[in-house]
């Protein structure tokens, strides 16, 4: 198994406020992290938090909005004033220094918003640090050599990662890709794509399997060994073009002198899911993140055993993100215990944070592996660690301001 590379760049801690269930949630992240909790608590969210940023930035906020229902189904709930939403990254990128970046979604009438605050800090290594703030649509704080014009709807960083040193932080950030993919739609032709990025849904999963294989062999060639270790008789997959549309051919040893050729709708969820899996490992443009929601749905242990063995290698060279309620995965010998964050609800608040210090005990001490308390029900957040790591988290106020 690989070892994560001091070089390659990652999320170091997440703080997220009043977003959907997390009403203030600060997370150490680790490169190869687990999220593991009971269903209904919390863990989608949080990923889907780190989406928003992405979506937010690649597009525009309003359009990350409406895909998730508009901003009062994003906002959390309360009673009184409406709250305000937040999301603060503190992000490593080796070659280019350490970044802070974080903004406030303020709610306004009739379902509108305003972006209140964002501030960016970059400090790199071998250079002065360098700082934006953005009020309400106006710089507070300036980029010097660039005067660009925003509004109140759009993040500032956009237009900041013209410049140095901001265009590493906002490459890094756009790059992040979730995935909880649809066996269905994997099923379906599939209009024609450029293959350099996967879906999140796994929709044009034939089009990034052709880019992998016209361009990276090896990794074409990993992708069809791994298959054929995990799904009996299977021998490969290929791209296929069916009246302009992508598709997925299978093929399968059956004992003659060529293997049998079928297409993706005579394959089951699991086989299919785990090709989508490998995909987004393997394809060509590789993510900065990859956070994938259950990856053990649907697919056999023994199959889930190797996917994850390959998430664990593959956070080598960037951050792995997995969340899962299966004991069967916890214990799998290629997770230490140190990845795992525990995700539960308190007062239908979300709570994320290690382990305690219980379950820690019972596991170095041999009493329980990680799999048997998660099926006993044993497994909770340290919520003293957690709620020392909230109070002292800040959207802003905990920002080291830049020196000249």
């Amino acid at each position: 198994m690989a070892s994560p590379e001091a070089g390659a760049s990652q999320i170091t801690s997440v703080f997220v406020r009043n977003y959907k269930s997390l009403a203030e949630a600060a997370v150490e992240l680790p490169r190869f992290c687990v999220l593991v909790g009971a269903n209904g608590v919390g863990k989608s969210n949080f990923i889907d938090a780190l989406a928003f940023v992405k979506d937010s930035l690649s597009e525009s906020m309003d359009l990350a909005f409406k895909r998730r229902g508009g901003q009062a189904a994003v906002r959390r709930r309360s009673g009184g004033h409406p709250t305000h939403l937040g999301i603060r990254l503190l992000v490593n990128l080796p070659e280019h220094g350490q970044a802070d970046y974080a903004f406030e979604v303020a709610a306004k009438a009739r379902g509108q918003f305003e972006i209140s605050r964002e501030r960016c800090v970059v400090r790199p290594f071998f250079d002065h640090p360098a700082e934006f703030e953005v009020q309400s649509g106006r710089f507070t704080k300036e980029i010097p050599g660039i005067s660009p014009r925003i509004t109140s709807d759009r993040l500032a960083l956009f237009a900041a990662s013209s410049v140095e040193p901001y265009r590493h932080l906002f490459d890094f950030l756009t790059s992040i890709e979730t995935y909880s993919i649809v066996p269905d739609l994997m099923r379906e032709p599939q209009p024609a794509d450029a293959g350099d990025r996967l879906r999140r849904d796994g929709s044009n999963a034939a089009a990034v399997l052709k880019r992998i294989k016209d361009e990276d062999h090896e990794s074409y060639g990993r992708l069809c060994e791994l298959l054929e270790k995990t799904v009996d008789g299977l021998v490969g997959v290929d791209y296929r073009a069916i009246a302009g549309q992508d598709t997925l051919e299978f093929r399968q040893d059956v004992g003659q002198k060529h293997p049998w050729r079928f297409p993706a709708s005579n394959v089951s969820d699991g086989t299919l899911r785990m090709l989508g899996l490998l995909l987004a490992v393997y394809q060509t443009g590789r993510p900065s993140v990859i956070a994938i929601e259950e990856p053990e749905a649907t697919v056999h242990p023994g199959a889930a055993e190797v996917i994850t063995q390959v998430l664990v290698d593959a956070a080598s060279d960037r951050q792995v993100i997995l969340t899962t309620h299966s004991p069967d995965l916890l214990d799998f010998k290629y997770i230490p215990d140190s990845s795992l964050r525990v995700v539960s609800k308190v007062h239908n608040s979300t709570l994320i944070g290690p382990m305690d210090a219980a379950g820690r005990t019972a596991i170095k001490d041999d009493l329980y592996t990680p799999g048997e308390l998660l099926r006993a029900r044993e497994i909770d957040v340290d919520r003293e660690a957690a709620g020392e790591l909230n109070e002292q988290a800040s959207l802003f106020a905990d920002l080291t301001p830049a020196s000249t």
